[in-house]
């Protein structure tokens, strides 16, 4: 004697279930990121308003893959911060940073500014 066995249908997948994780999920990625800049400068670009003055800067400094220039002297990075103390010291301030060569990239000039943004009260100025 054969027994029919009836097959089971196939239900129907709901989309109610999985829009409901998906929502939940963007939620949870929303919510648990952050929004913040890491290593924020500040630059003030030459003619902005605030400047007031026309007066030359006290201090040059050029940047070149690696080979910076402090008023023309040449300097390692190493002892930038101590000769731009020293000079701030000695009344220095405003500084005007230069990037020359067609070699130098972004991270000589971030590196640079860095170093000046160390030392308080000393104003920079980029040139283009």
């Amino acid at each position: 004697m054969r027994i029919d066995i009836p097959q089971p249908r196939a239900r129907k997948l709901s989309m109610t279930s999985l829009i409901d994780v998906i929502f939940l999920l963007l939620l949870f990625f929303m919510l648990s990121s952050t929004f913040t800049r890491f290593a924020e400068v500040e630059v003030a670009l030459p003619g902005s308003a605030g400047t007031g003055s026309t007066k030359s800067p006290d201090i040059f400094m050029s940047v070149e893959k690696g080979n910076w220039r402090i008023n023309g002297a040449p300097i390692s990075p190493d002892e930038a911060t101590d000769r731009l103390t020293a000079l701030q010291e000695k009344g220095a301030k405003s500084l005007f940073l230069i990037p020359e060569g067609d070699e130098t990239d972004a991270q000589d000039l971030v590196s640079a500014i860095e170093t000046i943004h160390r030392i308080d009260g000393l104003k920079l100025t980029i040139a283009r």
